[in-house]
């Protein structure tokens, strides 16, 4: 099997002036590249692990200072291909932007939709969210890696479900959870050495055969529907304040409401409602980060019943209560 070419060329954009690095994935040791400090960014890292058999995988985790906001460009990724890859890059945590430069595209990703890609060439440039911490794995398998471990029906017919036959292409597919799961739980620092790799490739395979069989059995939308929907998502951003009439939108598309809805969950990976109590999480972090506003108000603004629904949810998202970013903002300015 053909290993994934090495090493990469690496240039941190979240510091100003900051030259390419070379690095190369170590088999059987993950090597780790932090980011150079810069303004805004508390930590940043990348840890990479060639497994050997033609896949190679990578974690990106980025926290920021609080009072950052917006996205910010972190890092440009680029190396050749002795053969075709599939690659696939999903946030455990918050939400990022994956530029590729040869497809211009720019490809939204968060913890519900994974980005997939069919690559002759690997030329990258990678966004961050600066309001809550980022956590992305990304996995990069040969097409002879996949085709001997799949079989070449089942990873053409993968391809072909995720939209990417042919190379280069690249698309965004929402997989459920416990799917994403598996990826994220492809390095972790239980294991060191031979064990960690054969961890690893066990649940890169795992994770393998749980998208095969969910994207091959999973029915596509018509085009027209599937139009409508991502006209629909690109509209919920103003929302995130309010609750909007989902009837009204659905006869707006001419869809009902249990067609947009069912279509939107397949395209996206949760309901509208799902999808608009994340867009007001993120925009309630953002504020506390910024803003002076009481979480009472902060609360009410955002169509929260009560200041304890909302710090539940807060909470249930990122881990943390809504006071602790308020006092820690504090203290950063006190001191």
């Amino acid at each position: 099997m053909k290993a994934i070419p090495t090493p990469l060329r690496i240039r941190w954009l979240s510091a100003a002036g900051g030259a390419p690095v070379r690095a190369g994935a170590e088999r059987h040791a993950s090597i780790a590249i932090p980011a150079p400090p810069s303004a805004g960014l508390d930590r940043g890292e990348m840890e990479m692990l060639d497994l050997a058999l033609g896949m190679q995988l990578c974690r990106v985790a980025h926290r920021f200072a609080r009072g950052q906001a917006g996205l910010r460009a972190m890092s440009e990724v680029a190396t050749e291909l002795p053969e075709p890859v599939l690659f696939v890059q999903s946030a455990r945590s918050g939400r990022g932007v994956l530029q590729d430069a040869g497809l211009k595209v720019r490809l939204e990703h968060d913890p519900a939709v994974c980005v997939f890609a069919h690559l002759d060439h690997i030329d990258h440039r990678h966004w961050a969210e600066t309001g809550a911490p980022l956590e992305v794995t990304a996995l990069t398998i040969g097409a002879s890696t996949l085709q001997r471990s799949l079989g070449e029906p089942a990873a053409h017919a993968l391809l072909a479900a995720l939209g990417i036959l042919r190379a280069p292409s690249a698309s965004r597919r929402p997989l459920p959870p416990p799917i994403t799961a598996l990826l994220h739980g492809c390095l972790t620092d239980r294991f060191t050495a031979n064990l960690r790799t054969l961890q690893a490739q066990a649940r890169v395979l795992d994770f393998l055969v749980a998208l095969t069989d969910h994207m091959v059995g999973v029915a596509q939308p018509e085009p027209g529907k599937l139009r409508s929907i991502r006209q629909l998502r690109g509209e919920l951003d103003p929302w995130h304040e309010s609750v909007p009439d989902l009837e009204a939108l659905a006869r707006g598309y001419g869809l009902s409401v249990r067609a947009m809805n069912e279509g939107f969950k397949r395209e996206y990976g949760q309901s509208i409602h799902a999808c608009l109590s994340d867009l007001r999480l993120f925009a309630a972090h953002a504020a506390l980060q910024s803003d002076g506003l009481s979480l009472k108000v902060l609360a009410a603004r955002l169509g929260y019943a009560d200041v304890s629904h909302f710090s539940n949810a807060f909470t249930k998202k990122f881990g943390y209560r809504p006071g602790g970013v308020r006092r820690e903002r504090w203290a950063e300015a006190a001191a």
